[in-house]
């Protein structure tokens, strides 16, 4: 026998009833110890002890877990819990406001998470990529695509529009994946991210106490119960992120990445391509509006030089309505006569060429030897990818965020013109970087 249980705080009001009810149920269960129970119910036994102190109310979560070590009616706790905190309508009540903006954790108020960066506001176009995110489904949704298509932007902007679907919170981590500007940082560790997530929750020091198994449990227990946003950009592999993923009805999860994350299963893909000449065009439109930029040629050479590329788009677009004595005209010259594009699309801490440097860093020899191929090859006539090995080569290309355009069914690719123009430097500084089993590729 352990030592006697603490009686139950008379003066915690409703808290009080429900730890008696807590206490009752316990002991028809035949009086279990905590520690017994805590082997089963994945929270300590001091959390179990403290929901039946009449101190507070327990959280949902430990509640359930209570019962369930009682062999209690959790579907009546369930309903008895929101009940008592006030607080939350039963989750089959969709569409109801009794759900208010404050929830009760570590004895005080805390506010959902907004955790989503800034909504970008000069986002344009990918009308049938927002039509299909939004069509319903359950399960996680990768986006990926080439270096500087948008997908964080895409994904932002349709996480913005939809967060007041998910009136419980939307949670954000960036997975250390290959940045604009200077060299990737370290990847954070995915309990450090864990923890972050639940943190931001509202979950306790006490309750992150357990194993990781214990963590990940109360974090899909989480996303089960509530409705929730969860936006994890620049994945790496699907390592990172395996774990994250949860069975819900109720929230939604987005994968950010450049690779495809073929290795998981269940989840919904959108393979993002560079912009249509028309979105392109509007983006261009809309950024030097106040300069009264008139519909020319140089805007379709300016959208044909950027790839499509939002990024390129974006810095190209800034540099130019920063300085107004520049011209369409004058930067698109430039850039056809001096081979310029690569160099001048930096500002502040974006830069497509150390975009496509981190980008280029993921390939081994061989594929880099392809992208050497296919940077020679015409532009307006893309080289064919004949054999299983080009093709598993391609893949890796496409993975690493440097191709533009694959068409399976022909088995052709393209690359942008500043990949084209970036592969084409790197041979040139470094000749022997393209070196593969001994022999350069042929001049």
């Amino acid at each position: 026998m352990g030592r006697p249980e603490k009686p139950v705080n008379a003066a915690g009001g409703v808290a009080s009833q429900f730890a008696q009810e807590l206490r009752a149920l316990r002991a028809r269960a035949g009086n279990p110890t905590y520690r017994e129970m805590a082997r089963s119910a994945m929270f300590s036994s001091s959390v179990l002890s403290s929901a039946a102190s009449g101190n507070r109310l327990p959280s949902l979560q430990v509640t359930l877990a209570f019962v369930a070590a009682c062999g209690g009616d959790e579907r009546a706790w369930r309903q008895y819990w929101y009940t008592a905190t006030g607080s939350y309508a039963e989750p089959s009540s969709r569409g109801r406001k009794e759900r208010q903006p404050w929830r009760r954790w570590r004895g005080g108020d805390l506010p959902h998470p907004a955790q989503l960066p800034q909504r970008p506001r000069g986002f344009v176009g990918r009308a049938a990529e927002l039509a299909w995110l939004r069509t319903p489904g359950d399960t996680p949704v990768v986006i990926s695509g080439p270096a500087g298509v948008g997908k964080s932007e895409l994904a932002l902007h349709y996480a913005h529009g939809v967060a007041v679907e998910r009136p419980d919170g939307q949670l954000y981590a960036d997975l250390g994946g290959p940045r604009h500007g200077g060299a990737a940082p370290t990847a954070p560790s995915l309990p450090d991210v864990l923890d972050g997530l639940l943190r931001a929750l509202g979950v306790s020091d006490e309750q992150l106490g357990g194993s990781f198994d214990h963590r990940i449990g109360l974090y899909r227990t989480l996303l089960a119960e509530r409705r929730l946003l969860v936006l994890l950009d620049n994945v790496r592999d699907e390592c990172q992120v395996r774990p994250l993923l949860a069975e819900t009805t109720t929230s939604t999860i987005l994968l950010v990445s450049r690779n495809r994350l073929l290795g998981l299963r269940d989840v919904r893909r959108l393979q993002l391509a560079p912009l249509s000449r028309g979105d392109s065009i509007a983006m261009i439109a809309t950024a030097l509006s106040h300069l009264g930029i008139a519909a020319g040629a140089e805007r379709d050479r300016l959208a044909e030089f950027c790839g499509d590329l939002p990024i390129a788009l974006d810095i190209a677009l800034r540099k130019i309505a920063s300085r107004p004595h520049l011209t369409l005209r004058r930067v698109v010259e430039g850039w056809c006569d001096h081979g310029q594009a690569l160099d001048w699309l930096s500002v502040g801490d974006l830069s497509v060429l150390e975009m496509l440097r981190s980008a280029y860093g993921m390939l081994n020899p061989a594929a880099r030897e392809m992208l050497w191929r296919l940077a020679r090859s015409s532009a307006e006539e893309p080289l064919p990818v004949a054999t299983d090995r080009d093709e598993q080569l391609v893949e890796e290309i496409a993975d690493a965020g440097l191709l533009a355009h694959w068409h399976h069914g022909t088995g052709a690719c393209r690359l942008s013109p500043l990949v084209r123009a970036f592969v084409l430097r790197v041979a040139e500084a470094m000749p022997n970087e393209l070196t593969v089993a001994g022999s350069a590729p042929a001049a």
